[in-house]
């Protein structure tokens, strides 16, 4: 009878025991939506890996376990909903393997994702973890004077960059450091060699006098990885 009463009280703690390591999840849906596209076109990056992780803390450091992998659809979006871990010691982490575009800095640029803590996701939540990527393209740059009035005409030019610097502003005047000197003076003609450069949508202001007067013009291009644009700055 008591060799019973043990058992019993053996096989109690160790049901507790065991329904105390149990994983236990949440009721309510966390959901992780990918979004990954060219913001200077608004074209979708179709067929992006995407890769969501389980992250735990352990005796041995940090153990990732992958939960779902998928690519994102015509519209460059993935979509994936589960019912997270209760526990503080597991978090979400998400990533995007953008790889096959090319080498990154050369043949693309990741200009908007989601800082590090950012990818941690909220649990029981909508999350949007959003990828802005542009690829690079070539373009050679024609300015010319094309009713020149003499050695009095002057030109000088800037830039702002709406999508990869967007916080930047308008650049300095070109063909000076400064903001204050430098111009293209007279009738003056040139084609530069094919620049490389972040595809954008680019503003192009020119400050150019002839005859004693000055006036601005503004002039918007975008450069496409296709092609190699002529940016032409005819005034």
């Amino acid at each position: 009878m008591v060799q019973q009463k043990i058992n019993y009280v053996l096989i109690l703690l160790f049901t507790v025991l065991l329904l105390a390591g149990c994983r236990k999840e949440s009721k309510e849906y966390t959901t992780v939506i990918w979004e990954v596209v060219n913001p200077v076109t608004n074209t979708p990056y179709k067929n992006m890996l995407v890769r969501l992780y389980e992250a735990k803390k352990t005796n041995k450091g940090i153990e990732y376990e992958l939960i779902y992998e998928g690519k994102t659809d015509n519209q460059g979006k993935a979509k994936y909903s589960f019912k997270a871990a209760l526990s503080g010691k597991f978090w979400y982490k998400s990533e995007i393997n953008e790889g096959y575009l090319g080498q990154n800095g050369i043949d693309y640029s990741v200009i908007k994702q989601p800082s590090p803590s950012d990818e941690n996701v909220k649990k029981d939540e909508e999350n949007i973890i959003r990828y802005e990527i542009v690829p690079y393209g070539g373009f050679i740059i024609h300015i010319k004077n094309t009713d020149c009035q003499g050695a009095n005409d002057k030109m000088r030019y800037r830039v702002n960059q709406l999508y990869t610097r967007p916080n930047d502003g308008y650049s300095n005047w070109s063909p000076s450091s400064t903001l204050t000197s430098g111009y293209y003076e007279g009738c003056y003609y040139d084609i530069t060699n094919v620049v490389t450069n972040r595809s954008d949508s680019i503003v192009y202001e020119l400050e150019v006098t002839k005859n004693n007067i000055t006036e601005l013009l503004e002039k918007k291009f975008h450069n496409s990885p296709e092609v190699v644009d002529t940016i032409k700055l005819y005034y």
